[in-house]
């Protein structure tokens, strides 16, 4: 997420006003012109696009052409340049030419005599949203669609309040409400002035739902914004990410390799991103070299980049190469020294390997970056659990869950497993892990990992009906999510017991 800062909009450096000229002016043609800039960081305007017409093309070419020549400085946020957009809104009157006005009070006496003045209404809310005003914007407009649900320009204003108000204040319903707006919009008029900003709004909506795990929601997000700004690397990297996520991995591929093509490669971070996401992809898809050579190629690009020592280290870690792993993880470390999951990983995998000392000390960096850390606090229960320390373990639980109770069953089926497995004191520690497994499954009687660790504890004690009953229970859960190594990893168990392959 991006860090809150003080934003300052960008402004002119030099303006050139636009010609109204004596053709026009005596054709009596007026009206107002809305242009939206986007402004690069080094001050270029990089687009002009028309967010309110006049109704008169050479009116709306002249302060097209005004703005073209115009130069500007770039809008900041802390103190640092960064791309935004500038609105600029020029009104051609009779009497002459007026910049940035719009009266807000003559078009609100218009409107109240007019109810059903769709134009003055979409002026009005136009300079609401100008002024940042979304909520007068949004309740001038939402008026109007309870009286023209179907009117395609107010709709797409609507969208664009929506979707102006939810990139200030980073609002998931109001980005939902900009997608919604958009689709009835373009339903009825698919030319409809969307001022560029439908694509946007899907391309938020849709990244959003990929990152509460609702990628199939945010599948047809992510086509739409696809659909209507196909050359925009930011959406083709969206539709891939989501395939990949619902194991899709062809369409993903074929996405990602899209998105690939249109890099102009001036954001290296951005590159590392799309190379490594074709590597996990091709990972998935069982072509271990090329995806560990497309990871390769992303660190090399932007070694500063985390995402492709992450892949690594979830690569190697599903593949139970600890020793592998183990190097991007340092890496990762080393790109981000105060980041407190990152040293809890690094501890867990040297209680993994039975490097106590090695785990301790990466713990209480974890500790110190950040004290109230769940994943700290949970690495401390691992620590203690893998030297077999009960009483500490269930001490340093206790903190991790008040920390991070969402995580409850995953905190425990991981200590289940840890005292199923040899731990350093040498002794038997089956009842511990039988406690934690029962614990998990209590506390996410979905989540099948802690109906797997059960099993194990089950079969350690030889009780057969109880082991092949939270065997199934897991194979289903597996199942249902498509999981396969799951799958696989709990019928290696149940032939073990039985002889033969889980039926379900």
């Amino acid at each position: 997420a991006d860090t809150p800062g003080y934003f300052v909009p960008p402004k002119f450096r030099h303006q050139v006003p636009p010609v109204y000229s004596d053709a026009a002016r005596a054709a009596h043609e007026t009206g107002t012109v809305l242009i939206k800039v986007l402004v690069s960081p080094d001050g270029k305007g990089k687009t002009f696009t028309i967010f309110h017409a006049s109704g008169h093309k050479d009116l709306d070419n002249a302060v097209l052409a005004a703005v073209r020549a115009s130069t500007y400085a770039p809008g900041t946020n802390a103190g640092k340049p960064i791309m935004a957009f500038y609105d600029v809104t020029y009104r051609f009157t009779l009497q002459g030419l007026a910049q940035n006005v719009g009266s807000e009070t003559d078009l609100g006496k218009r409107l109240s005599s007019n109810r059903a003045d769709v134009n003055t209404r979409i002026e009005l809310a136009t300079i609401y949203i100008n002024k940042k005003n979304y909520a007068q914007a949004e309740s001038t407009l939402e008026s109007g669609e309870r009286m023209f649900p179907r009117n395609a320009k107010l709709l797409g204003r609507l969208g664009i309040a929506y979707f102006q108000d939810a990139s200030q204040s980073n609002d998931e319903v109001k980005y939902k409400k900009a997608a919604d707006a958009f689709d009835r919009a373009l339903a009825i008029d698919s030319h409809v002035d969307t001022a560029g900003t439908a694509a946007a709004a899907y391309g938020h909506y849709g990244f959003n739902l990929l990152r509460n795990q609702q990628a199939d929601q945010a599948l047809p997000y992510a086509q739409k914004a696809v659909a209507l700004s196909p050359k925009a690397m930011d959406f083709k990297l969206l539709l891939g990410e989501v395939e990949e996520a619902m194991q899709n991995y062809t369409a993903a591929l074929t996405d990602l390799k899209s998105a690939q093509d249109t890099d102009d490669h001036k954001n290296p971070a951005k590159s590392a991103i799309v190379l490594t996401d074709i590597g996990v992809t091709q990972l998935s898809m069982g072509n271990d070299a090329a995806g560990i050579a497309s990871i390769n190629q992303a660190e090399q690009i932007d070694g500063h980049n985390p995402q492709p020592y992450q892949a690594l280290y979830a690569y190697y870690l599903r593949k139970g190469n600890l020793a592998a792993a183990l190097a991007p993880l340092k890496q990762l470390a080393v790109v981000q020294p105060n980041n407190a999951p990152v040293q809890a990983n690094l501890g867990n995998l040297y209680v993994r390997q039975g490097n106590y000392a090695a785990a301790k000390a990466a713990f209480d960096r974890a500790v110190a970056i950040d004290p109230q850390s769940p994943d700290a606090q949970f690495g401390m229960a691992q620590l203690a659990a893998g030297q077999g320390q009960v009483a500490a373990a269930d001490s340093a639980l206790k903190k991790a869950i008040a920390a991070n109770p969402h995580d409850t069953a995953i905190y425990e089926a991981t200590l289940a497993n840890l005292f199923l497995n040899p731990t350093a004191d040498k002794a038997d520690h089956t009842p511990d892990g039988l406690r934690y497994a029962q614990e998990a499954t209590a506390a996410d009687p979905n989540y099948a990992p802690a109906w797997y660790s059960l099993a194990i504890a089950y079969a350690d004690q030889k009780k057969k009906d109880e082991t092949n009953n939270a065997l199934r229970k897991a194979y289903g859960l597996f199942k249902a999510k498509n999981d396969k190594s799951g799958m696989d990893a709990v019928n290696q168990v149940y032939k073990k017991v039985n002889g033969n392959d889980i039926s379900y």
